[in-house]
């Protein structure tokens, strides 16, 4: 990270972090250049498969059961690859069900530039690694058009059908959590992978706090594979599938 904002102390000539935080001040266009700088976009379609086959077997349909409704935000969703997946995965379900159920999925990240790709929805194929085929033929179509040069691949865009269920956004997750909550509602799943990795422990145990406050009782939050929940937070919460970072909210007390 040190490295990282180094670069742009570099590229914005400054000498020390004190100068690039007045330069930062004074120019506000260089915040996206330090976002785009520091903020990792590696990511492709079902990463972490096990946590999607979960998804999709139990996690969702249990929540289609308890609410009627699906309400999911998938925060820090660079690209968009979670909340796609994540709509594959209902309109699979969706034709399973009778009668279907209310969806709501939205995708948040700090990247304007990320958001913009997101709403295109178009893909190299690297990104679909770990695809299952079905899901390939199904809910994307293959570019007709020759690869970008340099690229080395074609690309596939998400189908038309998918890309209206996601509703992308660029915000600053914190800044909506804990100044905008009066507007965010509540939801039944939140996807909040590898986005602790930019925050301090203070911060992120902000965050659960947060998050906890926007989760109805019974819904789920899904964590990165390498994340963990901050130790004042996990009487709140279940984990239901030991060893993935899949945590249900337990119910309280007075509601039972």
């Amino acid at each position: 990270m040190v490295h990282k904002l180094d670069i742009r102390l570099q590229g914005a000539g400054c000498g020390d972090y004190k100068e690039y935080l007045a330069f930062l001040q004074n120019h506000p266009g260089e915040m996206q250049d330090l976002v785009r700088t520091i903020t990792v976009k590696a990511s492709n379609f079902f990463r972490n498969p096990v946590v999607f086959e979960l998804l999709y077997a139990t996690v969702i349909p249990e929540l289609v059961a308890e609410f009627g409704f699906l309400k999911a935000w998938s925060i820090g969703c660079g690209y968009g690859e979670e909340p796609y997946s994540v709509a594959m995965i209902v309109r699979e379900l969706i034709a399973k069900e009778s009668p279907s159920f209310a969806c709501n999925l939205q995708g948040t990240d700090v990247d304007p530039d990320a958001i913009e790709k997101a709403i295109q929805g178009e893909y190299p194929e690297g990104e679909l690694v770990e695809t299952k085929q079905r899901y390939i033929e199904t809910y994307f179509t293959r570019s007709a058009l020759p690869p970008a040069p340099g690229s080395g691949a074609v690309s596939y865009r998400v189908n038309s059908d998918i890309r209206p269920m996601v509703r992308f956004s660029c915000s600053n997750i914190m800044d909506q959590l804990l100044y905008k909550r009066a507007y965010l509602g509540n939801y039944n799943l939140v996807l909040c992978r590898n986005v602790l990795v930019y925050m301090n422990i203070a911060m992120q145990e902000e965050l659960f706090r947060a998050l906890k406050d926007i989760l109805y009782e019974k819904g789920f939050l899904v964590l990165g594979e390498t994340e963990t929940m901050p130790e004042s937070m996990r009487a709140d919460f279940e984990q239901p599938f030991p060893g993935i970072r899949v945590f249900k909210k337990r119910q309280s007390v007075a509601t039972r």
